[in-house]
């Protein structure tokens, strides 16, 4: 029965694109490292021992494909990743097959109270439930503001580029310290970089324009942490849409105003890997009004103004 269970999760880790792999921060001067050094002590004094500095001799063992200049980092080294949107869909078949239905491509038009519970006006008719969940993304601060609760939500459109194959030589997730980058090489070849730089939107249109400067930015970063990538070639990239916080934290919790609303929105770019956290919180307050969770500093209610 155990084995059978192993193999059932090694399944649906494979359906999802997961795989091991060490998450570590690179340090490219003294300033860096002293600021990865500060980390750590601060997640030692939290009680935290997931993360641990790495001296260069150690930095290059994990990383020999590495920049000469590099000179040390911070690692998660029990961490690892998935494929987004292999996720995404084996998510969506579970709540299929447990009787979830999906509107795709269905506008909100308004939103009203009806007895106890809610409609919700679509382009393709109206929709009534007991319950409200307000996660659209960086569109989240319209409904917000529907229901009294305005809050200083702002659009990003953080860019990704993805090369051709290469042949492997990276087996962790990168990221630099003192500049924005994030750097994976998938099991077929192929180098997905990111970190941050933006390009913009138009939550009107649902549309998002690449910044071809920022972009090179982002494709020079990398080739100066890993100087093989200077010469492979971008075949796509692209620009999606999420909503930051000015505090870069997410709102999670109940509506201060209204009773059977809740918020889960403003993940600034993290809300593939807090996901399944947070969906599991926000189904505990679907359902019981509750959770066990100590999620009080994500309230809407910390933006609340005072006249």
């Amino acid at each position: 029965m155990q084995r059978r269970k192993a193999r059932e999760q090694r399944w649906r880790l494979v359906r999802c694109g997961f795989q091991p792999a060490p998450q570590i921060k690179v340090a490219e001067s003294e300033a860096d490292l002293a600021a990865l050094a500060e980390r750590e002590a601060r997640l030692r004094a939290a009680g935290y021992t997931h993360e641990e500095l790495l001296d260069r001799d150690r930095l290059f063992a994990l990383l020999p494909a590495l920049s000469p200049h590099c000179m040390g980092g911070l690692a998660s080294l029990g961490d690892g990743f998935a494929e987004p949107y292999r996720t995404t869909f084996a998510f969506a078949r579970k709540a299929r097959a447990l009787g979830v239905v999906f509107h795709e491509e269905t506008t909100v038009e308004d939103i009203a109270r009806a007895g106890d519970g809610f409609e919700v006006k679509t382009g393709r008719g109206t929709l009534a439930g007991a319950r409200l969940v307000n996660c659209a993304g960086a569109w989240s601060g319209r409904f917000a503001e529907r229901l009294g609760e305005p809050v200083p939500l702002e659009p990003m459109a953080p860019m990704m580029i993805v090369t051709a194959r290469v042949a492997p030589f990276c087996d962790a997730v990168v990221g630099a310290t003192a500049r924005p980058l994030s750097f994976k090489q998938m099991p077929n070849g192929t180098v997905v970089i990111g970190g941050g730089r933006l390009g913009s939107s138009n939550l009107a249109t649902g549309r998002t324009d690449i910044d071809f400067g920022e972009l090179a930015r982002t494709a020079r970063t990398a080739a100066e942490i890993f100087p093989v990538m200077a010469a492979q070639r971008i075949v796509r990239c692209w620009a999606g849409i999420e909503g930051r916080m000015p505090d870069d934290i997410p709102v999670i919790g109940r509506s201060s105003t209204t009773d059977g609303v809740v918020h889960a929105f403003g993940f600034c770019g993290h809300g593939f890997q807090l996901g399944p956290a947070v969906g599991s919180i926000v189904a505990d307050l679907v359902v019981t009004g509750q959770t066990d969770m100590p999620i009080e500093p994500f309230s809407i209610r910390r933006f609340a103004t005072t006249g």
